[in-house]
């Protein structure tokens, strides 16, 4: 039986560059979760900040070859390596458990944040699209409310009555001079 190739030795396919023949092989989760384990024991070490340390970690566990894995333990220093286990024991999947559910949660925080940004974006284009309805709204009330004023006020007569008195008046005054 051959024993797989994993980044944990020094030199290892982690630290090699992307131009080795190599770099095109498949990674398995064995070798995931051991990148994620040395990228944790750096971060508790304190030489990955948060947001560097879960930037790393989301490569590791979607990196798909070993080329995807070039460069993520390049400036750390080197760790002793642990020793690969045949059969993976209860712990090593527990913790590879708690590294995907972490994973996925971080994913499902993220597609929530976009479906709010995304319903935030389409109730300001309808408030956008709709802003004028309040403002045709306002002028046929006050239309309505005109021809309501001018159809029921004896005053609104009156003032017409006064108009087309003048007018009359000024156009009979200029037949006389004539």
């Amino acid at each position: 039986m051959s024993t797989p190739v994993t980044p944990l030795r020094p030199g290892g396919a982690a630290l090699r560059p992307a131009s080795w023949s190599g770099s095109e092989m498949r990674v398995g989760d064995a070798e995931r979760s051991a990148i994620a384990d040395r990228l944790a024991h750096h971060f508790s070490e304190g030489r990955l900040d948060r947001a560097e340390f879960n930037e790393r970690l989301d490569r590791a566990m979607q990196a798909k070859t070993m080329a995807d894995l070039t460069g993520l333990l390049a400036d750390l220093p080197e760790t002793a390596p642990a020793v690969p286990s045949v059969q993976p024991t209860p712990d090593s999947r527990r913790h590879q458990r708690k590294m995907i559910k972490l994973a996925m949660e971080r994913e499902r925080l993220r597609l929530k944040h976009e479906r709010r940004q995304q319903r935030r974006a389409d109730r300001r284009q309808r408030i956008h699209r709709l802003r004028w309805v309040p403002l045709l709204v306002g002028g046929l009330i006050l239309v309505i409310i005109v021809a309501h004023w001018l159809a029921h006020s004896i005053a609104a007569l009156l003032l017409v009555a006064l108009v087309a008195f003048i007018w009359l008046r000024r156009r009979d005054s200029g037949y006389r001079g004539g």
